[in-house]
């Protein structure tokens, strides 16, 4: 299991619908890039994403991807490929923020289906300052992000250099295709937590 994080901005930024449609495209969604990678194309993983949970302050973005284990070191190296790519050489395409604005848009009646789920929205609304038509709203505001806002989002939210991993497996498996890596010096704990001596 690999786990991976850094703070993100807050929900309630401006840029908000940017970054969401930057992280579905990146990871946020079974057709982005980061499945496609480790489960399609290499068939190292069942699932693999990136996750933006809500929070009034500083968030977590997270990398979530259970792998094989002799493909631990391999699929961490995979998923930086990703990330510094979407800044650099492979940019977001049109085609890709057509298709994550186009799911994004479908899917809004069903997440207002039940009278608990629009509560859940009014109450989003008080708790990230938004104004009272922000749902109804939403078609048109997702269809006006443009690429270039989306581009904007990944090299402000993404820091590779800054995430945090954790990786859980057998470190007699692991262990050293990790440390060619190179990413820090790592510190191991048993299975309560604990640390653990070499």
């Amino acid at each position: 299991m690999i786990l991976a994080a850094h703070l993100a901005p807050s929900t309630g930024v401006d840029n908000n619908l940017a970054i969401t449609l930057m992280n579905d495209i990146l990871g946020g969604e079974y057709r982005a890039r980061v499945n496609r990678n480790l489960r399609m194309d290499k068939r190292w993983s069942y699932g693999a994403f990136t996750l933006l949970p809500d929070a009034r302050a500083q968030r977590p973005w997270i990398v979530y991807a259970p792998v094989q284990t002799d493909q631990t070191a391999a699929s961490i190296k995979e998923l930086l490929g990703e990330f510094e790519r979407v800044q650099s050489t492979h940019p977001i395409d049109s085609e890709e923020l057509q298709w994550a604005v186009r799911k994004q848009v479908l899917s809004l009646p069903a997440q207002f289906e039940t009278g608990q789920a629009v509560l859940g929205a009014l109450q989003a609304n008080e708790r990230f300052d938004r104004t009272d038509d922000y749902v109804s709203a939403l078609k048109q505001a997702y269809e006006a992000v443009t690429l270039e806002s989306v581009q904007g989002a990944a090299e402000e939210v993404l820091h590779p250099n800054r995430l945090i991993w954790v990786v859980v497996g057998d470190r007699k498996v692991i262990e050293s295709d990790l440390q060619s890596l190179g990413l820090a010096t790592p510190e191991f704990l048993d299975t309560d937590g604990n640390p653990v001596s070499d």
